[in-house]
């Protein structure tokens, strides 16, 4: 047994370093998988938009949730739809090809903001999409529940090439699915922006700070498969992803963070287990 304990922390220190994964996946004993060491974490994905006076409201909703649950909420702005459309007096351009596609697709802001999807639960039967009331109910029926996997991340970021590196590994606990893809999305926080406020007089907050703001992807808007077969309670998975910012970009990497999540894309699109992780701690 110390071999294999040896064996599995080889090949974790390879996987990090160049692998995009490693074939086939390192397998524990499935019988000494214990679920009880790790949490189930939760994304709620907050769709608002600098011209939504009630969303600053919601914004705080979901903050709060984060402070009361920090073990389990991840936050996550998308920023789309008509309230994120750039105007001439504020031509500031919070959206993005992701945040865009996600919209289209899950149909949030056609469905009136502020609202938000926590981990996409009820999708596809229409009752993903909840008010800001909603959410900590949806969060609360989630957290009891045991863990399908676990995700570790490590993240660095070279200043001279401009380039992130996003290491994940996804230890399974229960049997995968080939469906199973993995995402990960770049978010920044403290975005000094214009914001629309209808709890003021006047509405209009010029230095609104923004936080969770997503700005992009190491990977596309769904993922990439985990594995192109089902894989065994026990395996762990290793990917790795690079990404050059922009210099066109106004992003500031010390305060950018990188969000990596699983998701059972083409069937409930629920996402199973999420981690973030920032470029500096």
């Amino acid at each position: 047994m110390k071999h294999i304990i040896r064996l599995a922390t080889l090949l974790f220190i390879i996987g990090f370093i160049g692998c995009d994964k490693i074939e086939p996946p390192y397998l524990e004993n499935p019988s000494n998988v214990d679920t009880n060491k790790y949490e189930q974490k939760i994304l709620l994905e907050e769709y608002t938009g600098f011209r939504c006076g009630n969303c600053p409201e919601a914004t705080e909703i979901a903050h709060s949730l984060k402070e009361k649950y920090p073990n389990n909420v991840i936050l996550l702005s998308v920023h789309a739809g008509g309230y994120a459309k750039p105007t001439s007096a504020h031509p500031y351009d919070f959206r993005t090809p992701i945040g865009d596609e996600l919209d289209n697709f899950f149909g949030c802001s056609m469905a009136g903001n502020p609202n938000g999807m926590v981990n996409r639960v009820g999708f596809p039967t229409k009752s993903h999409i909840l008010r800001e009331g909603q959410w900590e109910s949806a969060i609360l029926n989630l957290i009891p529940k045991k863990p399908k996997m676990n995700i570790s991340l490590n993240v660095s970021y070279n200043a001279t090439t401009r380039k992130i590196t996003a290491n994940v590994e996804i230890h399974l606990l229960e049997p995968s699915s080939p469906n199973y893809h993995l995402c990960a999305f770049i978010a920044e926080d403290s975005v000094v922006q214009y914001q629309r406020d209808d709890r003021l007089t006047p509405p209009d907050v010029e230095n609104y700070v923004h936080n969770n703001v997503l700005r992009g992807g190491l990977t596309s808007t769904w993922g990439e498969p985990i594995s192109e077969s089902v894989l065994q309670a026990g395996s762990k998975v290793y990917k790795s992803f690079e990404y050059v910012i922009p210099t066109n970009k106004d992003w500031r990497p010390e305060k950018l963070k990188i969000i990596a999540f699983v998701h059972d894309k083409d069937n409930t699109f629920e996402i199973l287990q999420v981690e973030e992780k920032p470029l500096f701690p």
